[in-house]
C-alpha cells in the first residue's frame, strides 16, 4: 500500500511532468523528450488515479454521474478512431501510422491530464506551475527575436518559421493557453492566498499575459493570437462586471468593488494597447467583414480552390480580398457545406484531411494546401461528425459543469471555465489539428475534468 508521503510525491513528480509537457509542447524538435514525458508519467498517472479511486471508494464519496461525462466521452472517441480504421478506413496506411503516434501520445496525455488534475486537488497552489513552465519557451523565443528586431530597426520583427516554435501558429497556441491559464488562476486563487503571494500571482500574471500578446503582435504578426485574448477579455471583463453590480447591490464591500474595478481597467487597458497596435500594424483588420462576407459564398468565388492560379475575388469595395482572410473562412465554409456532408463518417486521417478531399473532388485545385485553418473543420472531415461531437461534447459539458452549482465549488470552476471556452475557441480558428495540438487538446480535456471532480472534502486541500 502507498504511503501518503510516497502519493504526495508522486503528485508532484505529475505536476511536474505535465508543466515541462506544457512548455515544450509546441516547441520544435522535442518529440523525444515529448515520448519520454507521455510513455512516464501515464502509467505513473494511472497508479495515481488507482490510488485517488480508492480512497473515493473507502471513504464512499459519491461522484455523480454527470463528472464522468466528459471523461466517458474522450474514452468514446478512443473508440471512435479505433472502430474507424477496423471498419472505415479509405487510408489505412496513413490511418495505422497515426493511431500508434499521434493518437497513441494523446491516449498518454489523456491519462496524464487526468492524473495530475488530482494531484493539483491535494496541493491547489501548485496550479500555477503548469503555466509558469511556459514562459522559459517564451524567453527563448525573445532571444531569438531581440538581433532580428535591431537588424529591422523595429520592434515588428516577424518571422513565421524561424523561431522557436512549430510556425505562428505554435506561438498562439502557447500563448493563448498561458494567458487563458494564469487568468483563470488569478481569479480562483487570488482569494485563497495572502500577502506576498498573491502580489507574485498578480505579477505573474501580468508579465505572462504581456509577453504572450507582445509575441502575437510583434513578432508573430497574429490576428487570431491578439483576436483571441481580447474575446477572453471580454467574456471575463463582462463576468466581473455583472459581479461588480450584483456586490454594489447586495452586499457592497469597497474593498472588493475597488479590487475588481481595478482589475477591470487592468484588462481593457492591456488588452486595447496590444489590440490597438496589432490593428495598426495588420492591414488584414481594416477589411475583415467585408472580406469574410465574399469568402462565405464558396458557391459563387471558386478561387478558394486554387488561389495560385484564379488569385482572389475582390470585395465590396472593389479590393481584393486579404489571401489570408479569405482562405481561412472559404475553406473552412466549403469543408462544412461541401465536404462533411459527402464524408459523414469522415476520412479517417488527421494529415490534411482538406487537402485530400479538395484534390479528390476538383482535379485542378491546388495540391499544396494544408488544412482549412479551424481544427474543428479538420476533425469533422476527419472523423465525421461522431468524432466531433464526442469531442465538442466534452468540452461543452465541462463548461456547463462549470457553472453548475456544485461545479461552482469546485476551487478552480474559474479556471476551468475559461479554459474550456478558451480551447473551443482557439481551435475554431486555428490550424491546431494534428500532433502535438491533439495531444494538448486530449490532455486539457481530461484536466478540466478532473479539477472539477469532487473527490476531496473542500476543508481538506492542501496548499503548496
Amino acid at each position: 500500500m502507498m504511503t501518503h508521503k510516497n502519493r504526495d510525491a508522486l503528485g508532484v513528480v505529475l505536476i511536474m511532468m505535465s508543466g515541462l509537457l506544457l512548455g515544450i509542447w509546441a516547441v520544435k524538435n522535442t518529440i523525444a523528450l515529448r515520448n519520454i514525458l507521455l510513455f512516464v508519467g501515464a502509467p505513473l498517472s494511472a497508479l495515481y488515479c488507482y490510488w485517488q479511486y480508492q480512497e473515493v471508494r473507502i471513504k464512499q464519496i459519491k461522484i455523480p454521474f454527470k463528472y464522468y461525462l466528459p471523461l466517458l466521452l474522450v474514452l468514446l472517441m478512443f473508440v471512435w478512431v479505433l472502430f474507424h480504421y477496423i471498419f472505415l478506413s479509405r487510408f489505412p496506411d496513413i490511418e495505422w501510422s497515426e493511431l500508434k503516434s499521434t493518437w497513441l501520445r494523446t491516449l498518454m496525455a489523456s491519462i496524464l491530464g487526468l492524473g495530475t488534475a488530482l494531484a493539483i486537488l491535494r496541493r491547489p497552489n501548485a496550479v500555477s506551475f503548469l503555466w509558469l513552465s511556459i514562459i522559459p519557451s517564451f524567453g527563448y523565443l525573445f532571444y531569438q527575436y531581440a538581433p532580428k528586431a535591431l537588424a529591422a530597426h523595429s520592434l515588428f520583427a516577424p518571422d513565421y518559421h524561424g523561431y522557436i516554435f512549430y510556425g505562428k501558429i505554435s506561438g498562439v497556441l502557447a500563448g493563448t493557453v498561458l494567458i487563458a491559464g494564469l487568468l483563470g488562476t488569478l481569479l480562483d486563487r487570488f482569494g485563497a492566498i495572502a500577502g506576498k503571494a498573491r502580489w507574485a500571482l498578480v505579477a505573474s500574471w501580468l508579465f505572462g499575459t504581456s509577453i504572450s500578446l507582445y509575441a502575437s503582435v510583434f513578432i508573430f504578426d497574429a490576428r487570431n493570437g491578439v483576436g483571441l485574448a481580447l474575446l477572453i477579455f471580454g467574456v471575463v471583463v463582462a463576468g466581473l462586471f455583472v459581479r461588480l453590480i450584483v456586490t454594489f447591490f447586495t452586499k457592497p464591500s469597497l474593498q472588493k468593488i475597488v479590487a475588481n474595478a481595478l482589475f477591470l481597467v487592468c484588462l481593457v487597458g492591456i488588452g486595447g494597447w496590444f489590440g490597438w497596435n496589432q490593428f495598426k500594424l495588420n492591414p488584414g483588420w481594416a477589411t475583415m467583414f467585408e472580406d469574410a462576407q465574399i469568402a462565405v459564398q464558396v458557391d459563387k468565388y471558386p478561387n478558394w480552390q486554387n488561389p495560385t492560379d484564379l488569385g482572389f475575388p475582390k470585395n465590396t469595395s472593389g479590393m481584393e480580398v486579404k489571401g489570408n482572410t479569405y482562405e481561412r473562412i472559404s475553406w473552412a465554409v466549403a469543408g462544412m457545406t461541401i465536404f462533411a456532408p459527402e464524408n459523414p463518417l469522415g476520412v479517417g486521417i488527421l494529415s490534411r484531411p482538406f487537402g485530400v478531399l479538395l484534390n479528390e473532388k476538383y482535379p485542378n485545385s491546388a495540391k499544396g494546401i494544408m488544412s482549412t485553418h479551424s481544427a474543428w473543420v479538420e476533425m469533422t472531415l476527419a472523423f465525421g461528425y461522431p468524432g466531433i461531437m464526442l469531442t465538442l461534447g466534452a468540452l461543452v459539458s465541462i463548461l456547463i459543469l462549470s457553472f453548475s452549482k456544485q461545479g461552482i465549488q469546485s476551487p478552480f470552476h474559474n479556471l476551468v471555465a475559461i479554459m474550456a471556452f478558451t480551447v473551443i475557441a482557439l481551435y475554431t480558428v486555428g490550424e491546431v489539428s494534428a500532433q502535438h495540438a491533439i495531444e494538448l487538446l486530449y490532455f486539457f480535456i481530461a484536466l478540466m475534468a478532473g479539477l472539477l471532480l469532487p473527490v476531496l472534502p473542500r476543508q481538506t486541500e492542501k496548499t503548496a
